[in-house]
């Protein structure tokens, strides 16, 4: 796996992606927060009432009393972490320049 040219696409697109929401994000940003409020509220609600049933095995990957599965896991995932971590940075970075161009 080339590494440089994967952390530059990932440079490129969170950039990019960051200022487009970053721009909207400005723009709508009451909208936003309270539809994430009414979902979050009616989520745990319904499952408060049993009327939907969150399976936090299943989250967990039946992670538990797998040590070889875990180790392999970890891995994965923190190959996964880089590639996301520069992605993430990146888009932060343009979510920043977005907002600070629709000012």
């Amino acid at each position: 796996m080339e590494i440089i040219p994967l952390l530059g696409e990932n440079v490129t697109q969170g950039l990019i992606i960051g200022i487009i929401i970053g721009a909207v994000f400005q723009l709508a940003t009451k909208a936003i927060r309270l539809i994430l409020i009414i979902q979050f509220v009616t989520l745990k609600w319904l499952e408060a009432r049993n009327i939907i049933v969150i399976d936090y095995h299943r989250l967990t990957a039946g992670l538990l009393g797998k040590e070889e599965f875990v180790i392999q896991e970890a891995q994965s995932m923190l190959d996964s972490l880089l590639e996301i971590g520069i992605f993430g940075g990146a888009l932060a970075l343009g979510f920043f320049v977005g907002r600070k161009i629709t000012k």
